[in-house]
Parts: C-alpha cells; sequence; structure tokens
C-alpha cells in the first residue's frame, strides 16, 4: 500500500458515555492534502490490548465525516450486545469543487477512490489496533456513499469483504428519467434557462456526477461535459462516459467477485430522488446471475429512515465478522505454525512455482501492500525467528 509520509493528528474527544469518538487528520498522498476523519473506538479500547474489526462508513453528497455522527448512540447501545466491538471510521469525501466526490478517482476532484481504498485504510491500518485483512473490513455508505460502497467494494475485494448500500444511486443508467432532468430545467429558469451548479441542489449534484464521471479540464467554466444540455437533450457521448462507472453495467464482469462478498442494499419506496428503482434493477440482476445479497425495501424518503437502515447494516456486518475464522497472518500452509514451510510456500508462490488461493494470498502478503515479494519474506522470517 502507498506509503504516508506524513501525518498530522489533533484529536477532538466529544464524551460520549460509552464508545469514544475522536476526530483526526491525516496526509493523503493519493489526494497530496491533509484529509480529515471521525472513529469511533469501543468503550475498553484503550484498556485492552485486542484487535477490532472495521468498519468504514461514506457519507452523501454535501456532507462531511461529521454529518453521519448521531449514528454514534446507536452504536453505544448496540455494542456488545446486537453487534461486536469494531472500529467505525467515517471518511470525509467532500470536495472544494461541487461538494461531492463520489468517491471515484477524476482528473478533476483528485483521485478519492484510491485516497479511501489504500491512503485511509493504510493509515488506520498502522494507528490503530485492527484486524487487518479483508475478511474484518466492511464498507457502508448512504447516497453517494452507496454509491461509494458498491464501487469500493467491488473494485477491492482484497480490501473489504462486506459492504452496505444505503440509497444509493447504483444504477446510473437509470438518472436518465424525466423527473430529474425537469429538476435541473426547473431551477435553470431563474439563471436564463442556464444550467448552472448555483441553480439548485439538483443541478449541484448534476455537477457533482459531472465531476467525478465526466470531467473535462478543456471545457471551462465548470470544467465539466454534462449528460444534458439547456433543452433537457440527452448526450449520449457523455452518458456513455457515465456508463463505465455504473455499477449495475459492472456487475457481469465482477461476478467472482461478488460472489465472495457480503452484500446488502436497501433504499426507500418514496425515495424523493427516485432511487428507489436502482435497488429493484439490482436486486433483479443479482438474482439473475446468483450472487448472493440481502435487498430490502421499506416505507421511507431518502433520507427519513436513515440511522435505523445503518443500525440494520452494523449487524449485518458483524454477523459477517463472527462468522470469520480465525487465521495466522503467514500461515499459508494453514497448519496453525510459522515455520519454514511457510516460507518456502511464499517463496514458491513469488516464483510463480505454485498459485496461491484468495486466502493463502492474503495470508502470505505479510506487509499487506496487495504484493508478494521479497519483503513478504524477510517479515515473515523475522516473526519466525522471534517465536
Amino acid at each position: 500500500m502507498r506509503k504516508i509520509i506524513f501525518v498530522f493528528i489533533f484529536i477532538l474527544s466529544l464524551g460520549f458515555s460509552d464508545g469514544i469518538v475522536e476526530t483526526n487528520s491525516f496526509y493523503s498522498e493519493s489526494l497530496d492534502q491533509t484529509r480529515n476523519f471521525t472513529i469511533y473506538l469501543p468503550e475498553e479500547y484503550y484498556n485492552s490490548d485486542d484487535d477490532y474489526p472495521v468498519v468504514y462508513f461514506l457519507h452523501g453528497f454535501g456532507g462531511n465525516n461529521n454529518t453521519y455522527n448521531a449514528m454514534h448512540s446507536s452504536l453505544n447501545s448496540m455494542m456488545g450486545a446486537e453487534i461486536i466491538d469494531m472500529i467505525v471510521v467515517s471518511a470525509d469525501g467532500s470536495t472544494d469543487i461541487y461538494d461531492g466526490s463520489f468517491y471515484t478517482n477524476s482528473i478533476l476532484n483528485g483521485d478519492y477512490e484510491d485516497y479511501i481504498a489504500f491512503d485511509l485504510v493504510d493509515y488506520i491500518d498502522e494507528t490503530y489496533r485492527t484486524l487487518a485483512t479483508n475478511n474484518y473490513r466492511a464498507v457502508s455508505g448512504h447516497s453517494m456513499g452507496g454509491y461509494g460502497a458498491f464501487r469500493l467494494a467491488m473494485n477491492h475485494s482484497n480490501i473489504f469483504s462486506s459492504f452496505a448500500a444505503h440509497s444509493g444511486p447504483i444504477h446510473l443508467e437509470s438518472l436518465n428519467n424525466p423527473f430529474l432532468i425537469n429538476m435541473v430545467l426547473i431551477e435553470a429558469i431563474f439563471n436564463g434557462g442556464q444550467i448552472s451548479p448555483n441553480n439548485g441542489t439538483t443541478s449541484m449534484m448534476l455537477f457533482g456526477l459531472s465531476s467525478a464521471f465526466s470531467p473535462n479540464l478543456d471545457n471551462p467554466p465548470w470544467y465539466v461535459d454534462l449528460p444534458i444540455n439547456n433543452d433537457g437533450d440527452v448526450d449520449w457521448d457523455v452518458f456513455e462516459q457515465w456508463q463505465v462507472h455504473d455499477p449495475y453495467l459492472l456487475v457481469e464482469n465482477n461476478v467472482e467477485t461478488l460472489r465472495n462478498q457480503n452484500i446488502y442494499f436497501d433504499c426507500g419506496g418514496n425515495d424523493e430522488l427516485q432511487l428507489h428503482s436502482h435497488g429493484v434493477d439490482m436486486n433483479d440482476k443479482l438474482n439473475e446471475l446468483e450472487i448472493s445479497h440481502q435487498w430490502v425495501s421499506y416505507s421511507g424518503t431518502h433520507s427519513s429512515e436513515i440511522y435505523d437502515r445503518l443500525d440494520v447494516s452494523y449487524i449485518f456486518h458483524s454477523n459477517h465478522f463472527e462468522s470469520q475464522e480465525e487465521y495466522l497472518l503467514g500461515d499459508v500452509n494453514l497448519d496453525e505454525v510459522l515455520n519454514i514451510l511457510d516460507v518456502v510456500q511464499v517463496v514458491n508462490f513469488i516464483l510463480d512455482i505454485a498459485e496461491p488461493n484468495d486466502l493463502q494470498l492474503q495470508l502470505a502478503d505479510m506487509n499487506q501492500d496487495l504484493a508478494l515479494n521479497v519483503q513478504d519474506i524477510i517479515l515473515l522470517i523475522n516473526i519466525i525467528l522471534a517465536v
């Protein structure tokens, strides 16, 4: 994983009676800037030597790492009762340009996918006592964050093994609908019929999506290509750029990956952004491909039930964590002992004499940098000699 070269930390204790909530900062190499995150630690974190699973939470459009802090009260009441002790990290996916990154690498916004999947995960594993394998990492998100959770887990199954997408735009093709287009055009009426990010919430969201999926540094003043023009006509060339990032369309290329994932998504039947159909479509697609998942349609709007839904997904992740078998890092032959036999096996993997399965690949990657090389052999030998 990428090396974090500079860290600046400030801690703000929020005084919760049970869990410990801190707001910290770290330097992200992918974004070349300092980013905030909020972390929830189990009550006994500083009084124990235990390692913990981690859930990464991705906020919605226009939010930041503190927007959903109300969920900490539920974590306090559920921790140790309905869910196992875990760490919850709320990332900051906001941008300075159009309020939201959609957790996607973009030449305009920056590499937000890499910042979460590599820089933040790496920093958390280095700084806190975590169970640093994908079996004990999950990602959840709401709205824009729901899209991000689906995207990150599908693209980085070696990092996350469980994900929950709440009210997420997970079928981008469905955003091409008269309701949303008309909302943008209505907001443009007050700007002489010109679509602008300053016209209103829906317009700003359109520019946020475009900054992630169709940025264009040669197209001032907004530096994006929009999928619709001022008359509401669809620009299909631009919309094709969006479809490259469409989870619904990407599923068929990631069937085996998703079959090994723990998948949950939901949406309210009265979602005012018309995202309920996204969940219905995705449910049908996953059923067609025989990919195990949990889809929930509930009575509610885009955000009305969000904290109740987050409770459900934390239980979902907790059950997944509890189902995992304990493995010893470096024990690639699974005999529960670290010795020269494991070293030989890792050497064989590196020299392509033998091919590791997914579990062996995780266990052989001693420094968790997603690559097998001589550094992993050295770390394994040092651990064996220390024992």
